[in-house]
């Protein structure tokens, strides 16, 4: 059996190059791994200390469907909203990691991509438009609200549901900073459409100025897990995702922060797998608010999570 060596693997959005870091350690804590100017959290209460098992078992349509009803008529007593993961399995028939990598990463040179390895997570790999934080030399602080899905190819206005779940997602980063940096000035820019393979989603990027002193990590800290991954309002939205999803997110959800001369970049991991030599399951999820109808929830999943399913059947048996 080859015995593999922890690290992590990126590429930042519109860049070419590879990053490789090597493993330095687990924090002390327990709940995030330390590579060379780099860190990755796993989803916020999962611990490190037991080895993750890769999903065996997909989520079922009538499961889902079962479990996603439940919860839009608690919405609709309570209103909000909560992100709702399943899981898409399947076993490999050729294990090459850094392969499959290297094919994902090239279709979606937008995107920051990762490929990471530890004996307590497994292997994870992704493509994600969702920036958490990024930070430069003049401190300068951006990130983005990003909720809202359909086909890239619909056009026309958006329908209420996508612009409600949006609107939650910015107000909350938006109150957020205000809680922490009373002084700090923050920036909604123009909403717009972000395209991801066949899909696209509403997304607003948020600067924010005048925040000398204050740590970016302080700032992350304090907005994620935003609603475009965890809902709004926050803890009622985590005690829903503990009631209603059907197996735990383990880093779906989390976050990974690179270092780099010029500041941070932090993004949350989305649109990713988790694997072994064996077998693989892919999380996607999306937000249900009191509008959502179960089956369409369904379908975004499908929609978000099929460049990837395709990539993996490439070295999949037929089960």
């Amino acid at each position: 059996m080859t015995k593999y060596e922890a690290f992590l693997l990126c590429r930042f959005p519109g860049e070419t190059e590879l990053r490789r870091y090597g493993f330095t350690s687990v924090s002390s804590c327990r709940n995030y791994l330390v590579f060379e100017d780099a860190t990755v959290a796993p989803w916020p209460g999962i611990s490190l200390v037991h080895k993750m098992s890769v999903a065996a078992h997909p989520t079922t349509y009538d499961d889902y469907c079962s479990r996603v009803g439940s919860l839009i008529g608690d919405l609709n007593n309570n209103g909000g909203k909560t992100v709702i993961t399943r899981q898409i399995c399947g076993t490999f028939s050729s294990f090459k990691p850094e392969e499959m990598a290297k094919e994902y990463f090239g279709a979606f040179p937008d995107m920051f991509c990762f490929l990471f390895y530890h004996p307590s997570t497994g292997w994870w790999m992704g493509a994600t438009p969702e920036l958490l934080l990024q930070s430069d030399t003049d401190n300068r602080l951006q990130t983005r609200a990003l909720a809202g899905t359909r086909l890239a190819t619909q056009g026309g206005e958006w329908d209420k549901k996508n612009i409600e779940e949006h609107a939650f997602v910015t107000d909350d980063i938006l109150n957020r900073i205000k809680a922490i940096a009373p002084e700090s000035l923050s920036t909604a820019l123009s909403t717009r459409n972000l395209r991801y393979g066949k899909i696209e989603h509403l997304c607003t990027d948020i600067t924010l100025s005048s925040c000398d002193g204050l740590d970016p990590l302080t700032i992350i800290s304090a907005i994620h897990p935003t609603p475009a991954v965890g809902g709004y309002p926050r803890e009622a939205a985590m005690q829903n995702i503990a009631l209603y999803e059907s197996a735990p997110r383990n880093c779906y959800g989390g976050n990974i922060t690179v270092k780099t001369a010029q500041g941070i970049n932090a993004y949350v991991m989305l649109r990713c797998v988790h694997f072994n030599t064996e077998k693989w399951a892919v999380y996607t999820g999306s937000g249900i608010t009191s509008a959502s109808i179960a089956h369409d929830e369904w379908i975004e999943t499908e929609r978000k999570a099929a460049p990837l399913i395709s990539l993996l059947s490439k070295y999949s048996r037929n089960e």
